[in-house]
């Protein structure tokens, strides 16, 4: 079985090219901090109506729940939320979600 947790992410608009490219390189060192972390997957949306409005996704792979779960509260983790967070859209306490977070299993 396979879990794969996928992330949804809207940009600030005054982030730059370079800001934004800094958020994708700190998902792609994730798996080399985080051992529960298989792979993990990045890339920013194709020109399409139905994005409303997310600019970039990350699909992250773990075996099980339980590595999920191991992943969630890992230092590593936290710092990437800490140090992506001034780039990233933070409207959750107007009721907009800014992030969509998606988990699902496969077998």
């Amino acid at each position: 079985m396979t879990i794969y947790n996928i992330v949804l992410y809207k940009f600030k608009s005054e982030a730059t090219p370079e800001q934004r490219e800094y958020v994708k390189e700190l998902i792609k060192e994730l798996p080399s901090k985080i051992s529960a972390l298989q792979n993990v997957i990045t890339g920013e949306k194709v020109l399409n109506p139905l994005s409303h409005g997310y600019d970039m996704g990350a699909i992250f792979l773990f075996e099980s729940k339980g590595k999920l779960d191991e992943f969630r509260p890992h230092q590593a983790h936290t710092d990437y939320r800490a140090l992506s967070s001034p780039y990233l859209e933070d409207h959750i306490a107007e009721g907009r979600p800014d992030k969509v977070v998606f988990d699902m299993e496969t077998a």
